[in-house]
Formats: C-alpha cells, structure tokens, sequence
C-alpha cells in the first residue's frame, strides 16, 4: 500500500505525469498528482472500509471499483492515443516547414516533385492551376488551398486536415523563383499499426464493464431476492415450524436454507418429544390419582369381599341346603369372584406388576380364549379366525384378560356376519398379534383418548378393557397400538420373546402409583 502511495506522489516519467493528470481530472481533482496521492491514501488504511456492510454493499463496493478502474483505464488509452498521434502530426509539421524552406531557398532542387528526408514526405513547385504530377488525388485538394492561400498571403501557410484515417500536412510559402509560383511541401501522418489492436483492447474494456456491471447486477438482485425469501421463511417459522424453507439459487444462501431446515427438524422433533412427554406425564399423574383410589378400594373391599366369600362357602358344605339357597350361594360367589376381579384389573391399570412370567404357547392360549368366546360371539352373528404361532415368557393368566378385552371389543364392533382375524407372527426379538375387525372404528379426533382409563364409546361399557390390555402389554415390556387402515380397524399386541426387558424394566428403581399410594 505505501509503495502504490509514493507511486501517487512522485510519479517517475512524463507518462505518469500524463496519466496522473487523467485521473486527476477524471475524478474532479484540480490539483496535482501529489493532491490525489493525499485524496486516496487514507482509504487505503485499515479499516476504512467498515467491516458491519451487508453482502450487497460489498458487491456495489466491488462494482463500483471495477467501473471505475475499467474508465480510468479507458481514459488512460485514449489520452495515450492522443498523445502519441499528436507528436507524430507535431514532428510532420517540423519536417515539412524544413523542407519547404529547403526547396524555398534552393529552387534549382526542384525539378520534379522530390521526396524529402521523412518517409512519405512530398514537396514541388506550383501555381495552383491544372494538375501537377506525382501528387496523390487524396492530397490535391488541401496542396490547391495551401497554394491558393500563400500566394494571396504573400506568406506562408500551414494546413493540417484529415485524409482517410490518418492526418495530412502541408506547408506553402511563395519563393523569389517565380512570381506566380509557389513551394510547398506534405506528408501524410497515417495511424499506428497497432491502432486496431488498442481499439480493440479499449472495446474490450467496454465490454468487460458492461458485463462487470450484469453480473454485479444480477448477484445483488439473485442474494437479496434470495435474503428476502429466507427472512420471510424465518417469520413463518417463528408461528409454524411446518412452514416451507426456501431453497435460493445461490449456494451459499441454499447451505443456510439447509441449516435452518436441519435446525427446524430438530426442533420439531424436540417439540414431538417434549409433546409426548407432557402427554405421558399426564397420564402418569392420572394414574397415580387412580392408584391412590384403588388402594382404598382394594383396602374398603377387597376385605369384606373375602370375609363374604368365607361365610358363603361355610353356608354351602351345608348337605341340607335346600335347591334355591344353593343357587343363590353360587351366584352370590360368583358375583364376588367377578368383584374380585375387577379390583385386580384396576389394580393393573393402576400399575402393579403381573404375575410371575413362563414360556407359553401364545397360539395355545389365543385358541383357547377364543372357544371361551365363540358361544357369545355367535349369538352375535360373527366368527373368529385363527392363524400362526408363536411361543414367549409370559404372564398367562393376565394376558388372557389382554386377549378377551381385544377379541370381545372387535366382535362388538363387528356388523353381523363378519369375520374378526387374529393372527400372530414373529417380528426380530418381538411377537405380535393383530386382532382385525370391519367395524367403524373409533372417531379419529378421540382416537387420541382410546386407551385412557374409564373411556368408552359403549352405554354398556367401563373403560378399562384396552386400558386394561396395554397396562398388561406394557407390564411384560410390550405395547398395544391402534390403527385404521381404509376400512379395517387394527389392535396390535407387541410382546418381547422373552423376559430380559421385562427383568430390566424391573430393576428400574421406579414403583408403581399402588405401591406408592400403599
């Protein structure tokens, strides 16, 4: 940068000077070089330029330095241009008033049209009349006036026009010779070989600005347009993050467009996550409130049930009972068998821990809950089909509940003559059965509430069955799903093959609401 400066301040030949000047005056600068060495040095020190400029300042910054050195360089050649052609026409003018001064002062030389010692350089004798020979039709116009006007004058006269595309120079001045004639001398400066070539460099120039200039001109309109896009993306993405991401032309803006999309991603999925944990949470505390009531329920009940169920069996080892107080003992027992029972299913929902877990055959088991069934659902008008197999480590007499709740809800669900399918199958390290109905299925905006304690779409129903299922499904490290698909609505059963989750999930210091509330 000091180099360029002292460059500035003491150019070093009459050419810089020149240039100088051009640029001095390009700039509007009435002073000397030295003057616009002390104009540019202070932006050339660091900092200047503030470092806070948008992309789009710094592509006008670069456009307009670009304008200006493509100008200045223009200006530069030009001026050269004009430098040079006119000492070039300055020297032919020399020479020919030399040379007519020659042939003025010695008249017996000319007795022909002669060539001087310039290359190109002619001179004569003449009146001004007719036609002398040995001159170039180009030049006999301007030789005629030259001639014309000295001997009018009586004086010399120099003439400089324009011949095709160089310069023409003559010079007349009468002689003692003879009265009526006059001597005159010519050359013609005709233009650098190397004009074309300048020419075409300087048009080149032009052309380069004005391509400097789209260019410029298309990125600051391609990156704001593409700024604009993303500023507006980032504005709807401030209220919905399911709101399109640009992507804009340019790479660089297209990379960020990327990032905000990962960025975006990652923050939907936090918010899914966080979504189902406050869900989950909620349910948790739901079912610790109902785990708090189940205790007292399985306290206040559960021991005059027992007390009941004694007595009861005390009155029937009775051999004198008579029929109808036999029938009444035994539905009376019966009645708090299924007390009983369901005391134990909230007790599940609630989240005790099933009993202790064996291999079973889960066909075995499906085919035997479905003949316990097949009575009721054929009353019903619909039938059960069974496919596949399948072994794990199970609870069975839990899971049966699990499958009851599953198979009697579909066959409720089922239009009369319909098929409910159930069907189980390995899946890796997992078991699943599907239980598949043509029923209408559950509202979609409820469907959310489907496996919540106490809901149900029936008049008759408690709104434990599934709850009951998935709590049961959940206990052996499984799951219980719901999905329609067209006109079929589908339960899957997902279990482990064995108890190793389930042993893990044990070891979790965790308890459940009972044994919290107990």
């Amino acid at each position: 940068m000091e180099t360029g400066v002292q460059i500035l301040d003491a150019p070093a030949s009459a050419f810089d000077r020149m240039i100088m000047r051009e640029m001095s005056r390009f700039l509007g600068f009435r002073g000397d070089a030295a003057r616009l060495g002390r104009r540019v040095r202070p932006l050339l020190r660091p900092g200047a330029v503030g470092k806070t400029l948008g992309i789009h300042h710094r592509l006008l910054t670069v456009l307009v330095l670009g304008v200006i050195v493509s100008a200045l360089s223009a200006v530069a050649l030009v001026r050269l241009f004009t430098v040079s052609t006119g000492a070039r026409v300055e020297r032919a003018r020399d020479e020919a008033l030399t040379e007519a001064a020659l042939l003025a002062a010695q008249p017996e030389r000319v007795l022909s049209p002669s060539a001087g010692n310039v290359v190109g350089m002619r001179g004569g004798i003449w009146d001004g009349s007719g036609s002398p020979p040995s001159i170039p039709p180009s030049w006999l116009a301007s030789v005629r006036s030259s001639v014309l006007a000295s001997r009018a004058r009586h004086a010399e006269v120099v003439l400089d026009e324009p011949v095709g595309e160089g310069r023409f120079v003559v010079v007349a001045r009468p002689t003692s010779a003879s009265p009526v004639a006059t001597v005159w001398a010519g050359v013609e400066v005709k233009p650098s070989a190397s004009l074309r070539l300048w020419a075409w460099i300087v048009t080149s120039l032009a052309l380069a600005t004005a391509v400097l200039v789209a260019t410029s001109a298309f990125a600051i309109a391609t990156m704001n347009r593409g700024a604009a896009e993303l500023r507006a993306a980032l504005r709807a993405l401030a209220t919905d993050l399911r709101a399109p991401i640009p992507k804009p032309s340019v790479r660089e803006l297209r990379d960020v467009a990327d990032g905000v999309a990962a960025l975006v991603d990652d923050l939907s999925r936090a918010r899914q996550k966080e979504q189902r944990m406050a869900t989950e949470l909620a349910r948790q505390e739901r079912l610790a409130v109902l785990g708090r009531v189940v205790a007292g329920v399985a306290h206040e009940v559960r021991n005059p049930l027992a007390s009941i169920k004694l007595r009861l069996d005390l009155a029937s080892a009775d051999k004198h009972l008579p029929p109808g107080v036999e029938q009444a003992i035994s539905h009376a027992s019966s009645e708090i068998e299924r007390l009983d029972r369901l005391v134990a299913d909230l007790l599940i929902v609630a989240g005790r821990a099933p009993g202790p877990r064996r291999a079973a055959s889960l066909d075995a088991l499906l085919r035997a809950r479905v003949e316990l069934l097949e009575p009721w659902a054929r009353e019903r008008g619909v039938s059960f089909e069974v496919s596949g197999s399948a072994s794990a480590v199970v609870d069975s007499d839990s899971l049966s509940r699990a499958l009851d709740n599953l198979l009697r809800n579909a066959a409720e669900a089922s239009p009369a003559g319909a098929v409910v399918a159930a069907s189980l199958q390995t899946r890796g390290a997992r078991v699943v059965l599907e239980v598949r109905d043509v029923g209408a299925g559950v509202p979609a905006q409820r469907a959310s509430e489907l496996f919540e304690p106490f809901f149900t779409t029936k008049p008759e129903g408690t709104g434990l069955g599934l709850a009951l299922s998935r709590a049961i499904a959940r206990a052996h490290g499984g799951e219980v799903s719901y999905q329609r698909e067209a006109a079929t609505t589908l339960f899957e059963l997902e279990l482990p093959l064995d108890a190793t989750s389930e042993r893990a999930a044990d070891s979790v210091p965790a308890r459940s609401a009972v044994e919290l509330a107990l």
